[in-house]
């Protein structure tokens, strides 16, 4: 009998077990160090520059030297370039009036550890749609399971968009 077959196998979820725990508590303490309105911020820019980044007409930049759509490399560079301008851009824009973003808040742990989640997880999985298909191949069972998938995609665009809507935070005042 080839036990090392099985030792093999039990590596790989273990594996894959001991990533999900690292993802875990990164996106707790990345929930906490950004807080609500940040959070708020960054998923919002997320979702901009996923659009716009999917929205390059790549083949009518010719005129900046871009004869073809760039590699996945690229455009991750770009989706993650267009987040971090729009972190920057959003509170000073009209979004901030939108989005009541005001001052530090008290927020449970709870709710930006579901943030956290949902948005490191998010920006995963739409990393995930720029790469090829060989690359998403050789992704463990366990990533495959979790962030490919029409069903999977649409779900990790919808969840954030939800959660936002149905969470609320307690407003405190002060010396009252």
């Amino acid at each position: 009998m080839n036990f090392s077959a099985i030792g093999n196998i039990n590596s790989l979820f273990a594996g894959d077990w001991l990533l999900a725990l690292i993802f875990l508590v990164a996106a707790f303490v990345y929930g906490l160090s950004m807080g609500r309105n940040r959070l708020v911020i960054v998923m919002l820019g997320v979702y901009f520059s996923y659009i716009l980044t999917r929205a390059i007409p790549w083949k009518e930049l010719s005129f900046i030297g871009v004869k073809e759509t760039p590699g996945s490399t690229v455009q991750i560079f770009v989706f993650l370039a267009l987040v971090v301008g729009f972190y920057f851009l959003l509170p000073h824009s009209a979004f901030r009036a939108v989005v009541k973003l005001q001052g530090r808040r008290r927020t449970s742990w709870w709710q930006v550890l579901i943030l956290g989640i949902l948005q490191i997880g998010l920006i995963l999985e739409l990393v995930v749609t720029f790469l090829p298909a060989k690359n998403v191949a050789a992704l463990s069972p366990l990533a495959q399971t979790i962030f490919i998938g029409p069903l999977v995609q649409f779900l990790w665009l919808l969840l954030p968009i939800l959660v936002l809507m149905f969470l609320r935070t307690r407003q405190y005042e002060v010396g009252g």
